[in-house]
């Protein structure tokens, strides 16, 4: 039976038959050499890569790795310091308010003596206290030392200041006197030491009188007339 059907194959058929099957065989061969070839194909490429990285590796990688490594051995001691450093800070914050609070008394202190020694406005009245003051504490040491009158021009204005003139007439002892001139002398002194901080003055002019000695032998004293100029801001 299998012998007259294959009798009755057409050979032309047969024929294509064996070209497809060929076809497809070779196609089949072809894609397993593309396959080897792109498998060989990468695999050299991957070799080309490992090869490119392992330089890369040593000159990128290796430092940053021992880096890390090393900061995480140092890590302890870092955070000591950290802990000094914060000690250190709230130590120095300290000191700084110390110096601070000392730094703000003390300027209030020399701005109060600088209030008084030069003042922010001329003061009149605070002209004629002065000399009240001198007055008691001279007369109260070595009578007699009494001012009688006190008379004020007008305010100039100066460079960056200003300028009271005034005049006054004192009876004075001779020792009274000199001590007098000693505290014009000493005024405008801002001495954050000295007690005494008396009003930036000067003498533009003065008259003397000597009322000489008594019967007894005894000083009179003198009179004086002067002409001094305050100082003021």
């Amino acid at each position: 039976m299998e012998e007259d059907i294959q009798k009755t194959i057409n050979p032309e058929e047969k024929a294509k038959s064996n070209i497809f099957a060929m076809t497809f065989e070779k196609k089949k061969q072809g894609i397993i050499d593309l396959r080897k070839k792109n498998k060989r194909r990468g695999q050299i490429y991957l070799g080309i890569s490992i090869l490119l990285l392992i330089p890369f590796s040593i000159l990128f990688l290796y430092p940053q790795i021992v880096s890390y490594i090393s900061f995480n051995q140092n890590k302890n001691s870092i955070e000591k310091q950290i802990k000094d450093y914060e000690v250190t800070i709230a130590d120095l914050q300290k000191t700084r308010d110390l110096h601070k609070a000392a730094y703000d008394t003390e300027y209030k202190n020399e701005e109060s003596i600088i209030d008084k020694v030069f003042p922010a406005t001329p003061d009149k009245l605070g002209v004629i206290e002065l000399m009240e003051d001198f007055a008691t504490e001279l007369n109260a040491k070595s009578p007699p030392f009494e001012f009688t009158a006190i008379s004020f021009e007008n305010p100039k204005k100066e460079n960056g200041y200003t300028v009271l003139p005034f005049q006054t007439t004192i009876h004075s002892s001779e020792e009274n006197f000199n001590t007098f001139l000693g505290l014009v002398k000493l005024s405008g002194d801002y001495d954050p030491n000295s007690k005494d901080h008396i009003r930036l003055m000067e003498i533009s002019n003065i008259t003397l009188t000597y009322r000489g000695v008594d019967i007894n032998g005894v000083d009179q004293g003198v009179d004086f007339n002067v002409k001094l100029n305050a100082y003021s801001r």
